[in-house]
Parts: structure tokens; sequence; C-alpha cells
């Protein structure tokens, strides 16, 4: 009896032998691992909660029509956004910002960031529209022609595309473009030609529309 004792004393692995240096190792890479999944997790909260914050401040501003207090908030919004590592990317912010910037009439950094938006979402129509809009406002007709004319290949079918095109050909002095664009545009949203009726370029091309 004595001796199976004995026996079962000697098969039993010791603590000591148990905690294999392959094993103490593997232990602290899971921690090491689990800790840093964790820091970045809350980093990444942190910084998305930062964003929706400043965000949603930024959107107040702008329907209060405060600008200036707009830009400043959405670019506080985007500096938290791109800390987010995995979820950088949000077009929805440029494009506001590059509103409040053409709002605010600095046109240099509207049309900067309805660039941004293009390049992050180029098959999203709205920054295009966008575009073309800051280069008719900052009176530059010849490249908002040339925005419309390459928008216009992959979205046809929008209006407002036509509608800019049509005040950059006004502008221009290309009268029978601009009707022919114009009338594309009211086509597609009959809306638009009251806004036609009271635009500067388009006045004189609204009494020509067939």
């Amino acid at each position: 009896m004595t001796s199976n004792e004995n026996q079962v004393t000697e098969n039993s692995p010791t603590e000591a032998e148990e905690q294999t240096p392959g094993n103490k190792v593997f232990r602290i890479v899971c921690m090491t691992f689990c800790l840093a999944v964790t820091v970045l997790f809350l980093w990444v909260w942190h910084h998305q909660t930062q964003f929706n914050d400043h965000y949603r401040k930024a959107t107040f501003l702008m329907r209060n029509g405060e600008a200036a207090q707009a830009i400043e908030a959405y670019q506080k919004a985007i500096k938290n956004k791109t800390r987010t590592i995995f979820l950088a990317e949000e077009p929805s912010v440029y494009n506001n910002l590059g509103q409040a910037y053409l709002y605010a009439e600095e046109y240099a950094a509207a049309i900067a960031n309805f660039k941004k938006v293009i390049e992050m979402a180029p098959d999203i129509v709205e920054g295009y529209v966008n575009l073309t809009t800051a280069y008719l406002q900052q009176n530059l007709p010849t490249d908002a022609r040339a925005s419309c004319l390459h928008a216009l290949q992959t979205f046809p079918k929008t209006a407002l595309l036509h509608y800019n095109l049509a005040c950059a050909y006004a502008l221009e002095g290309e009268s029978q473009k601009a009707v022919d664009s114009l009338t594309q545009a009211i086509d597609l949203n009959p809306e638009l030609k009251p806004l036609a009726q009271q635009e500067g370029a388009l006045k004189g091309i609204v009494s020509e529309l067939p």
C-alpha cells in the first residue's frame, strides 16, 4: 500500500514542472495580446465618441448659420476620426465641412474638401455636384464645365449636374449649349425651372427653353 502511494506521488507533476518556460511565454503573449486589444478598443471607442460629439455640434451650428464655429467643430471631428484607425473613412464629414466653407465663402477650402469627398467616395454623385457648385460660386465656369462633363459620364441622369453645366455654359457665353443642358436638367427634375428663373446666369436662358 505504501509502495502504491509512493508510486502515485512520484508520477504526479509538480507545480514547477507545469510552469515550463514555454507555458510561461505563451501566457505572457496571451495576456499582452488581450491587453493590447483592450487598449486599442478603448482608443478607437474614445475617438469615435469624440467624433460623434463634434459632428453633432458642427451640424447644429450650421443649422444656425454659424459657419466659422461649424468649421472648427468639423475639423475637430475629422481629427478624431483619423485616429479611429479602422473607421477613419468618413466622406460625409468632409462634404459637410466643404459646405461650411462654401457658406463662409472660403471657396478654395471648399473645393479641396469636395475633392476629398470624391477621392474617398467616387461612386457618390454629391461630391461632384458640390464641387461644380463651388467652382461656379468662385466664378470658375471652365473648371465647373470640365467637372460636370466628367461627372456626367458616370452620372448621366443627375439633374443638378446638367443644371450646373448650363450655368457654366451661360457664364462662358455658350447660350445654345446652356439651353440644351438646362432643358435636360428640367426634364429630369421640373422643380429646377423656378430655380433657374432666379439664377443670375440663367435668367436669360430660361426664356429660350423649348
